[in-house]
């Protein structure tokens, strides 16, 4: 369950927002208030309509372990999300610097000196505008880019 809660009289704000099946792990308001995502321990990510507190569509599926933490991005576009499982990039580098997605494949790789702002998967937190950005302008890609990586 999500509820809403008013900061000045401590009393609940309308009612709870009803459809997680497990403990609720993480919530995060979207940048212009008009909807919440929630992370659950059963495995699935929930978007919220602030206003009606009804689900804005239906769960996010596919996790094969709880979700620890979600977030909006600033411009409220798309939500990032931590977990046991990483069937979803996150932004997390391993110790190496390489970011990789499901069935550990290689992403993209952080140069050391940009590594310090990447967190653990067991932290939950919230990204303000103005947080981290990757600016991917002068990335190199293509079909053969991950042969930049020697094992």
């Amino acid at each position: 369950t999500v509820r809403l809660w008013d900061v000045g009289t401590g009393q609940p704000v309308g009612e709870p927002f009803e459809g997680h099946t497990g403990w609720v792990n993480s919530v995060s308001f979207s940048p212009d208030n008009t909807h919440i995502v929630s992370g659950s321990g059963d495995k699935t990510i929930r978007l919220w309509e602030v206003a009606t507190g009804r689900p804005a569509g239906e769960p996010f599926v596919g996790h094969t372990e709880e979700v620890n933490s979600v977030s909006f991005s600033p411009d409220g576009t798309r939500i990032g999300a931590s977990h046991h499982d990483r069937t979803l990039t996150s932004a997390l580098p391993g110790e190496d610097g390489w970011i990789t997605g499901p069935n550990r494949r290689l992403l993209f790789w952080i140069p050391p000196a940009s590594r310090e702002p990447f967190y653990n998967p067991r932290t939950a937190l919230v990204i303000p505008r103005g947080g981290v950005e990757l600016d991917l302008s002068d990335m190199a890609h293509g079909t053969r880019w991950q042969h930049c990586y020697e094992e």
